[in-house]
């Protein structure tokens, strides 16, 4: 049976949206880019099919505001963004298609989203080159990526940023030796991610360091 359109009005709450009556009824509101999509106009008439596609378009367009919605907070890899439209019970059909959308955008790469962890981490929370990746894996990127982008070259930089201020706080303790500092940051900087050595260097180069830097007590 066909119907025919007989207004095309904006919506007063969201001018981004178009209100679509049929035979001077309402039938649906959907995003403006589908009117201009389908090159709806005023007594066009619309089959069934039509309907059909217009009710999909409708639900394409609101899975992909919603990934976009979700991408505007920081970036995000390709499988989590994937994890969230399933959580939001987007059906599953069309979960691909706005995956595909987001990457002709450009707003979904895995290696721009690793390379941007990776700073994030440097700058606000050093960790080593092992638990990063652990953190990509379970975000989802692939282990190619991973192993393309993470290396341990920083990892020894990033380690004395990462212990120093554990380190001053453990040298304000009294009459704190080197076996009890390095008992209790050795461990705070595997947690971190940084190997053994690593560790165990800068353990050392702390304690010397800060050791040095420490006044003196004076005589009462």
């Amino acid at each position: 049976m066909l119907m025919r359109i007989t207004g095309l009005q904006p919506q007063a709450s969201d001018p981004d949206r178009t209100s679509i009556f049929v035979d001077g009824h309402f039938l649906m509101g959907v995003n403006t880019l589908i009117v201009l999509k389908m090159g709806l106009r005023l007594n066009q008439e619309l089959t069934p099919a039509q309907v059909q596609q217009l009710e999909q378009e409708e639900a394409l367009q609101k899975a992909v505001d919603r990934a976009m919605n979700y991408l505007s907070f920081r970036p995000r890899s390709r499988e989590e963004v994937k994890r969230y439209l399933r959580q939001k019970q987007t059906p599953v059909e069309l979960i691909d298609t706005v995956l595909e959308r987001l990457d002709q955008l450009d707003l979904i790469n895995d290696e721009s989203f690793a390379s941007f962890w990776i700073e994030s981490r440097e700058r606000f929370r050093p960790k080593g080159a092992q638990a990063i990746k652990n953190e990509l894996k379970m975000k989802g990127v692939k282990r190619e990526v991973i192993d393309e982008v993470v290396t341990d070259e920083q990892d020894e930089e990033l380690a004395l940023r990462a212990g120093r201020k554990k380190a001053q706080s453990l040298l304000r303790q009294p009459d704190v030796d080197y076996n009890a500092f390095r008992t209790r940051l050795g461990p705070f900087l595997q947690r971190r991610g940084f190997s053994y050595e690593v560790t165990k260097h800068v353990v050392q180069q702390l304690w010397e360091e800060l050791k040095e830097e420490a006044p003196e007590d004076e005589d009462m």
